[in-house]
């Protein structure tokens, strides 16, 4: 029995999708920052447990692991990457090559004060000094970016510090060299994607390197595939920290462009709503747009990035309010630890889950995974002074306020793309995405939403869609010969094929030739033979589609791989929403795991759980609003909103004026009435 897993780490809970070929299983757990491998761990002993095996077992069975993490992406919307220290060339300090004078990564992801000028002709004790001096104010990453006519003194500066603080040394000194991230020759956007790899790097390869020897110890015997941020995946050796940015999202927006292309759906607008974050994205016509160049907080980058916009908005955002009285929502976060006050485990600032524990949007006493037992009044302790003491006018607030930032977004994602929200469909995921998405979708003007059975682990359920892709490029040195660097490269994919365990003979290889006009040819190679031989035919068959022979002046080979994917009608059974194990859940057990009690003064006492109905707070007032189990709702039911839709962990709240129904085993479709 051979198992494949697709594991999404999130800043507040850890996703798991795991499926035999002919069973499939979704596990959530907290993420646990102070050890983010635990989450990983705690994630796939409750897959083991849904197939009722060992750990060790189970992971000695798996063909295929996927792991994607919105770390990255959260420690940019927080603010909460490395402190990372610059070298460049003396006179760029301010500048960083670009064109603005302060350069925009100076205060966002690399401090003034730890950018330093240095000359390419400095003796060692200087460049020595300037590394200690950084290591003093607080670096713990040092980034060397020269010009690029300067790659030479690059290295040469690279290994006057590692002469003196080799890697293996206890205060061995963590160096990033700017040609090694980007091989860009635009000089400013070549330093920026340095420095922002440094800015992530070490808790992403705390994350991927020790989870991926963990995972080793206990008997995993394939490689560790790292999700990347344009949807595709690579072995963790291959794999920048910087290219893990926004990944979890990536998968995500893959899965809804396929869907959306499933269910006919021209512009959908993809609502990855989790604890941490918001990730929008648009899908025209099936696809997605991969940006090469992208902005991240303003700061250009080189970097192929799915086309989404990341806000600091999501279940543990925290809330605040102003002089003026004004309340805004994140990007600060609680956390899964200790999260929202509600959760019970210590949180005590107000958060967007505490304001929908208060309105009984979730349900107090509902457990959510690692047995955190929502909470009425720790929640409505937190959230009320946000209103002089009222808890319900304070959630009100809260929730506006969250929906209000988040349908700005929206609307800017729309306009930029020229997409009119009438003609648009809102796919919600994540676990707060199908709670929140029809006031986005009110405040936004759109009219179509859809949901999902195993919303909860969208993102997690889309990576096993997500393709093995690697690029290789290089430039032709005088005297080379075209043929001996395309061999080189080629023998490089034939290597990383290999070494990711994946079929060399079925993996497509498009070979990039470029002359010395700029004009681009590609050519489709196979490299499971003689490798000089697949390189002239190459080259024979370019100057053939050309017509003319011209000098090839660079090369870039890129590899693409899909490997043995479970079957679609496999990942559907995951809709079921009944899988057991250590941070499963089952929509059963849920149904039975809500608790009376009295409900702190001004919030309205509940309705009979027998009659499956509840008042709650809507905008409009508190409304008598039916419950329903997803595996309960048929495909003729039209349920009309207030209705909140239970399956799986996830609440998904239709509006008053809203219609819901269900479109096949995995969808809901929400519309509004007109």
């Amino acid at each position: 029995m051979t198992y494949s897993v697709g594991i999404d780490m999130g800043g507040t809970f850890t996703d798991g999708v795991f499926s035999n070929g002919e069973l499939a299983a979704s596990v959530k757990v907290p993420t646990t920052h102070f050890d983010l491998t635990r989450s990983v761990m705690a994630c796939l002993a409750g897959g083991a447990a849904t197939f009722d095996t060992s750990l060790e077992d189970f992971l000695a069975d798996v063909g295929l692991f996927r792991l994607a993490t919105t770390i990255g992406t959260n420690a940019v919307v927080t603010g909460t990457g490395d402190t990372v220290g610059l070298l460049v060339e003396a006179g760029a300090e301010k500048s960083l090559y670009g064109p603005s004078d302060p350069a925009p990564a100076l205060g966002v992801f690399v401090d003034p004060d730890h950018v330093v000028g240095v000359s390419p002709a400095s003796a060692v004790e200087e460049v020595l000094r300037m590394c200690r001096d950084l290591v003093q104010r607080g670096v713990r990453q040092t980034v060397v970016s020269l010009r690029a006519e300067r790659r030479e003194d690059e290295t040469r500066l690279r290994e006057l510090v590692r002469d003196r603080y080799p890697a293996h040394y206890l205060r061995s000194m963590p160096l990033t060299m700017g040609w090694e991230t980007a091989g860009t020759s635009d000089d400013a956007v070549r330093t920026s994607t340095a420095v922002l790899n440094a800015y992530l790097s070490r808790p992403m390869a705390k994350l991927l390197y020790r989870t991926e020897g963990i995972l080793q110890h206990y008997g995993l015997t394939v490689p560790l595939l790292a999700a990347r941020s344009d949807g595709t995946c690579s072995r963790t050796a291959r794999t920048a920290a910087v290219s893990t940015y926004s990944s979890g999202p990536a998968a995500g927006l893959g899965l809804a462009a396929a869907q959306a292309g499933r269910y006919g759906d021209a512009a959908a607008v993809a609502f990855d709503m989790g604890g941490t974050t918001l990730d929008i994205g648009l899908v025209v016509d099936g696809a997605f747009e991969v940006d090469p160049t992208p902005e991240i907080r303003g700061v250009r980058v080189a970097l192929p990035v799915a086309g989404i916009v990341s806000v600091g908005l999501g279940g543990s955002s925290i809330a605040s309010v102003d002089s003026s009285g004004v309340v805004t929502v994140g990007p600060d976060s609680a956390g899964a630890v200790p999260g929202p006050a509600a959760f019970g485990r210590g949180g005590v600032r107000p958060t967007l889950t505490d304001a929908d524990v208060t309105l009984c949007f979730l349900d107090e006493g509902q457990v959510l995974p690692g047995d955190i037992v929502l909470d009425v009044e720790p929640a409505c302790d937190a959230i009320a002074p946000l209103a002089g003491g009222e808890p319900v006018d304070a959630a009100l607030m809260v929730r506006a306020a969250a929906h209000a930032k988040a349908a700005a977004a929206l609307k800017s994602v729309l306009a930029d793309a020229g997409v009119d929200a009438a003609d648009a469909t809102l796919y919600a995921f994540g676990g707060a995405g199908p709670l929140h998405a029809g006031g986005v979708a009110e405040s936004a003007g759109i009219g179509r939403v859809r949901s999902f059975a195993h919303s909860s682990v969208y993102s997690a359920r889309g990576l096993v869609d997500s393709l093995a892709r690697q690029r290789y490029e290089a430039s032709m040195e005088p005297g080379e010969e075209a043929t001996t660097v395309l061999a080189r490269l080629l023998a490089r994919a034939r290597l990383d094929l290999q070494a990711e365990r994946l079929p060399v003979a079925a993996a497509p290889v498009d070979v990039e030739l470029v002359d010395d006009s700029g004009a681009a040819q590609t050519v489709e190679v196979t490299v499971d033979g003689d490798l000089a031989e697949a390189a002239s035919q190459v080259l024979a068959a370019a100057d053939h589609a050309d017509g003319a022979a011209r000098p090839v002046v660079a090369v870039a080979v890129e590899t693409l791989s899909l490997p043995p994917e479970v079957p679609a009608e496999v990942l559907d059974r995951i809709a079921a929403g009944r899988h057991t194990g250590n941070g499963a859940w089952s929509s059963a057990d849920h149904a039975g795991l809500r608790r009376g009690g009295d409900r702190p003064a001004g919030v309205p006492r509940q309705g009979d759980e027998r009659a499956r109905e509840r008042n709650v707070g809507w905008p409009e007032d508190f409304l008598s609003t039916r419950l329903v189990d997803l595996d309960d709702l048929t495909a003729e039911e039209v349920v009309q909103g207030p209705a909140l839709i239970e399956c799986a962990g996830n609440v998904h709240a239709i509006p008053p004026r809203w219609s819901c129904r269900r479109t096949d085993a995995d969808s809901l479709l929400w519309e509004r009435s007109a």
